[in-house]
């Protein structure tokens, strides 16, 4: 039985990109065993995933987000473990310091990464097989996945992305009270960590409410925990004049999954929730602005690109003023993204993958 181990201390987004390499590898070797080391918080979108024999989680890097006891537990958990399991592969995913230690630790026979980007010699030495792949002008799935395809000699073809949403309904139920579950609704998620990659307030205000008037379609807005998105949501509802239900990171990642599962549309920013609607092949409206839409938009799903004109993707530096929303962003107009929505709404190839 093969002994795998992947290690990739990214976002939350990263790690649900891993899931068609997980995937792949699991439908090659069935009886194969797949560890993963992922970054605390992350966690949540392998939760449930019947790929994955052990799940381990590394403390967050952001010495605010833990304690010195707890990253010491979790440290020597994940090390105890990795040591007696005796690998046949293991992969350094997110190229990071950390990750290579966990992979010496582990002693695993053949240790690969990626190594288009020539890293310093000293710690290519720590692994004795590596993919060039050029993943640059790629999408990211594509970058796990030969790194993985190339260093163990195999072929083949990514698939979707995959994501567990049994959950408990009655739960969730408790956490967001308003959900429409008995008519079609659209999940909107306008919002990021990172605010330039924000569209204006006053522009979702408009679509939520044109979807429902002129759709017949419910709203239900999602955001994630923080309190810049919990502010960033507020001012969209001020731009309102219906009513929408929100979810202000009520639910946990594969419970918002399964909102999606049951919706007709979804529509946000480049960030996690576009990827968990990707994984449900849910239909999605995605606006893009400075991020590399080659590279992270909605993999192997229905989706239609709203792109506001960026600068800094010519010159592939970030000239604008982080603090806000990018004058790319801006640039995004009402009814373009209305078009895309019912675009996608009126075709029914777009569901046609869909189990409702």
């Amino acid at each position: 039985m093969k002994q795998i181990l992947l290690v990739k201390l990214n976002h939350i987004g990263d790690t649900l990109l891993m899931t068609p390499t997980i995937r792949f590898l699991k439908q090659r070797f069935p009886h194969c065993a797949i560890d993963v080391i992922v970054r605390s918080g992350c966690e949540g979108v392998l939760q449930g995933n019947r790929d994955i024999r052990h799940l381990m989680v590394a403390a967050h890097p952001n010495p605010k987000n833990r304690t010195l006891k707890r990253t010491i537990q979790e440290q020597w958990k994940i090390v105890k473990t990795i040591t007696l399991r005796r690998y046949d592969f293991g992969f350094d995913l997110s190229n990071s310091d950390r990750a290579k230690l966990y992979l010496l630790l582990s002693a695993a026979k053949i240790r690969g990464i990626n190594n288009w980007k020539l890293m310093p010699l000293w710690k290519l030495k720590l692994f004795n097989r590596t993919s060039g792949y050029a993943w640059g002008p790629h999408h990211q799935v594509l970058k796990d996945f030969r790194t993985v395809t190339d260093v163990m000699g195999l072929e083949g073809e990514a698939g979707p992305l995959v994501i567990n949403t049994e959950v408990d309904r009655s739960d969730m139920e408790k956490r967001v009270a308003d959900l429409p579950w008995h008519k079609p609704y659209v999940v909107i998620h306008p919002t990021s960590r990172w605010q330039f990659k924000q569209w204006l307030p006053e522009s979702w205000a408009e679509v939520a409410d044109r979807l429902n008037r002129e759709k017949g379609l419910s709203v239900v807005f999602s955001i994630g925990p923080g309190e810049v998105e919990s502010r960033a949501l507020d001012q969209i509802l001020a731009h309102c004049q219906l009513s929408h239900t929100t979810i202000r990171g009520a639910l946990q990642l594969r419970q918002l999954a399964y909102v999606m599962e049951h919706a007709a549309l979804f529509l946000g920013v480049d960030t996690v929730a576009m990827h968990l609607a990707a994984a449900v092949q849910l239909p999605a409206v995605a606006l893009f602005g400075p991020s590399s839409e080659w590279s992270w938009s909605p993999w192997l799903s229905s989706h239609q690109l709203v792109l506001g004109p960026c600068d800094c993707k010519k010159t592939r530096k970030f000239i604008c003023d982080k603090s806000r929303p990018y004058p790319c962003m801006e640039a995004i107009r009402v009814e373009t993204v209305m078009a895309q929505a019912e675009k996608l709404l009126r075709d029914p190839a777009a569901h046609a993958q869909r189990q409702l």
